[in-house]
């Protein structure tokens, strides 16, 4: 006995239409800016390894500080200006 109610076998037909929609620009900014950074970092740290360290050579600890409070701080100020740029582009979407 043949089903009388046939259904598409498309990919169409398996994607939801209410979540279907493209990547904000946002989120492609975060991505290309971690890319970009993961590379400055790894061309930047290349050459590391521990000999200067324990010689006594390193650079100095307020160097070491800015560095990380550079690495942490730069990345959370992007991720909250993405966070309040995306919610008024909401709050603006819901007006309308």
């Amino acid at each position: 006995m043949a089903n009388p109610i046939e259904l598409d076998d498309g990919v169409e037909q398996l994607q939801a239409k209410e979540t279907a929609h493209a990547v904000p620009v946002g989120i492609w900014a975060l991505f290309g800016g971690l890319v970009a950074w993961g590379v400055y970092y790894f061309i930047a740290f290349i050459g590391w390894d521990q000999t200067g360290e324990l010689s006594g050579q390193s650079t100095a600890l307020g160097t070491n500080v800015a560095h990380t409070v550079a690495y942490t701080a730069i990345p959370a100020a992007a991720i909250v200006a993405l966070a309040v740029g995306m919610a008024r582009r909401s709050a603006r979407g819901k007006r309308k």
